[in-house]
């Protein structure tokens, strides 16, 4: 339920680090470690993809949801392109930068929480954190504390204030899933991490791959999911 506190406090943590060994922290060191996490992070999405797929009976394999998948990240991403979700938050950060530069410390601020609080993960986190499985908010924190060392080093300590970008933001969205999770069927919930860990897998490979994925463009799928199952729920 806390485990956004957790995620602000790696974000402190690697901030610090970076502030204190700015001078000798080198940028091919981030950019390798940062590809390693990327590793992590698609290997921890497949896995969730699995988990909320396949099912043993009586000593089969079972999988379904296949077509829901296939069906919300298709039409889900189709929208967010038509909308470009992507280049409007992008065109967000740009001119939040460009009213609010004041130095150092603002623009370390604005970058990191568009960084951290911007995304699937934040989302799809929060909300297993509300049902009581805070695993993807950890995997979130420790990202975010290696990129806190990065972006501090540069940044300042900008970067270190976004924590508490990431406690209201991630503190809401836990609560408001909280609240909701009496009235969501376990139907819905295994949907809306399947395709939730589709996401993670795509923020996995953005680590790695020089050619980004609009990740963020495939939100609306998760508003699918909530629409798919809609009738079981009124």
């Amino acid at each position: 339920m806390f485990a956004f506190l957790v995620n602000a406090l790696a974000v402190i943590i690697g901030s610090i680090i970076g502030l204190l060994f700015r001078k000798f922290i080198k940028k091919e060191s981030c950019d390798q470690v940062l590809k390693a996490m990327g590793i992590v992070v698609l290997l921890i999405g497949i896995i969730g993809v699995i988990e909320n797929m396949i099912s043993i009976d009586n000593g089969k394999i079972i999988s379904s949801g296949t077509l829901l998948l296939i069906m919300a990240i298709a039409i889900g991403t189709f929208i967010g392109e038509a909308l470009k979700i992507d280049k409007h938050m992008n065109d967000l950060g740009d001119k939040i930068e460009q009213k609010l530069n004041k130095g150092k410390i603002a623009e370390g601020f604005i970058t990191a929480t568009l960084i951290y609080c911007i995304g699937s993960m934040s989302i799809v986190g929060s909300m297993e954190s509300a049902l009581g499985n805070p695993n993807t908010i950890y995997l979130k924190s420790a990202l975010d504390g290696i990129t806190s060392i990065a972006l501090a080093s540069t940044l300042g300590i900008g970067v270190m204030l976004s924590s508490i970008s990431v406690i209201l933001y991630q503190g809401l969205l836990t609560l408001l899933f909280y609240c909701l999770g009496n009235f969501m069927p376990a139907s819905l919930i295994t949907s809306f991490s399947m395709v939730g860990y589709t996401m993670v897998v795509g923020i996995g490979l953005n680590f790695i791959l020089k050619d980004k994925i609009k990740v963020a463009n495939m939100l609306p799928s998760l508003l699918i999911v909530i629409i798919y199952h809609l009738p079981s729920m009124i």
